[in-house]
C-alpha cells in the first residue's frame, strides 16, 4: 500500500480535494498547522489514476498548483496546459 500526502492551503480546499478524490480511499486530516488529505493506493495503476483526478481538479480549481508526498519525496503538480 502506498500513501500519498497533498497539503491543502485551507480547511476549504482540502475538502474540495477530498470531493476530486471521493472515488479513491482519502480522508482529510484537518490541523491547527494546516490540512492534508492523505490517499491510501495499492498498485502503480491506482496511483496513475489518483495524479490524474489530482492534476484535473488542480486544472479545473485554476488556483494554482498542489504540492504532494509520496513515498517520502516531494512533487508538485501543476494545472495542465491550455492547448494553443
Amino acid at each position: 500500500m502506498e500513501r500519498l500526502t497533498i497539503k491543502a492551503v485551507s480547511p476549504e480546499s482540502g475538502r474540495a480535494m477530498l470531493a476530486a478524490l471521493s472515488g479513491f480511499h482519502a480522508e482529510l486530516l484537518e490541523a491547527a498547522d494546516g490540512s492534508e488529505i492523505v490517499v491510501t493506493m495499492d498498485g502503480d495503476s491506482e496511483i496513475v489514476a489518483v495524479l490524474n483526478a489530482l492534476e484535473r481538479h488542480v486544472t479545473e480549481r485554476k488556483s494554482g498548483p498542489a504540492q504532494v508526498e509520496l513515498d517520502g519525496h516531494s512533487y508538485v503538480v501543476h494545472p495542465k496546459p491550455e492547448a494553443g
